[in-house]
């Protein structure tokens, strides 16, 4: 039995046209209740995600497109993993950016003539102000080690993932 990947197609029978080779429309009948009986979960086609792995039962009479890429499901769960946690390191950076970039201004506030002016009216104030500078410069430097930390890990997991089963 060979085996594919669902592609978000909306029906078994667009399943079955982009697997075999001219279906008739009895054949695609034939087709659908096929993939149906091996893949029960295209039953419900609409909660199927992108990237699960479909059985290509062998049907008599029916030959299989050999320009549908009927993937080892090992590499395509590895590159769709490896896809997966690109795309999780890129939303990351972007957090990391936005946290910096809110520490920046922080840090900023606290350190501007208007805000000490300002502190000079409160004396008891002046400390406090001083430790949340020097904390938010310490988030802003472990901000920063755990980007690129993280940036290392998941860099080497794609790796890994890229080159396969051991």
């Amino acid at each position: 039995m060979a085996i594919a990947t669902f592609r978000g197609e909306a029906s078994v029978g667009e399943i079955a046209d982009k697997l075999f080779v001219r279906l008739t429309p009895r054949q695609r009948e034939k087709a659908e209740a096929a993939l149906l009986k091996a893949n029960p979960r295209l039953g419900d086609i609409g909660n199927v995600p992108g990237g699960t792995i479909l059985h290509v039962p062998d049907i008599p009479g029916l030959r299989l497109k050999t320009t549908r890429n009927l993937e080892n499901p090992d590499v395509q769960i590895a590159k769709d993993l490896s896809d997966a946690l690109t795309n999780y390191n890129a939303r990351l950076a972007e957090r990391f950016k936005t946290e910096r970039d809110a520490t920046k201004t922080q840090v900023a506030l606290l350190k501007s003539a208007e805000f000490k002016r300002e502190l000079t009216k409160a004396p008891d104030l002046q400390a406090l102000a001083g430790q949340a500078a020097k904390a938010l410069d310490g988030r802003a430097k472990a901000l920063g080690e755990r980007q690129k930390n993280v940036e290392a890990a998941i860099r080497q997991a794609v790796a890994d993932l890229a080159k396969g089963p051991r």
